[in-house]
């Protein structure tokens, strides 16, 4: 069978058609699992600047049972009072991460043990949802919401 001159030219422009790198993709994955992976050790740690250095200037966090706080340095002020408290053995699991150009989203499930008043601690577990946007070669958190699957404090 012959092939004509067009038909060599259409076969070669269709393989020079470049695709959508999916390095993209596995990079923000891989990036937003170290970071994730991070924010909890220096969680545990007690290390509130650096939890705190992964969120844009303008974020957002929602934490259960209270009112947003906006931006970065709010945020670091609001996460003393919680990191102070003893909360201790955070740990996330990525349930998935989705990526749209420079914004992406991870959707999970945490543990972390909480001290009562008798001085033992308590296991809380609960879901999230993070958003993150690529800042140059960075990803931020932008906005970042939980909640936890145990019944609310009375």
């Amino acid at each position: 069978m012959t092939t004509t001159a067009k038909t060599r030219a259409q076969r070669g422009a269709r393989k020079s058609v470049p695709s959508k790198p999916k390095s993209r993709l596995a990079g923000a994955t891989s990036a937003i699992r170290q970071i994730g992976n991070a924010w909890a050790h220096n969680w545990n740690a007690g290390d509130v600047d650096k939890v705190v250095a992964v969120y844009a200037p303008d974020a957002v966090y929602l934490p259960p049972h209270h009112e947003a706080v906006h931006g970065r340095d709010a945020i670091r002020e609001y996460l003393r009072g919680p990191c102070s408290h003893g909360l201790s053995g955070l740990a996330f699991d990525v349930t998935y991460i989705k990526q749209s150009g420079n914004v992406a989203w991870d959707v999970g499930t945490y543990r972390m043990n909480v001290p009562q008043d008798d001085g033992t601690k308590k296991e809380d577990h609960g879901k999230y949802l993070t958003v993150w946007k690529r800042a140059g070669t960075k990803w931020l958190i932008t906005a970042d919401a939980w909640s936890s699957d145990l019944p609310a404090p009375k």
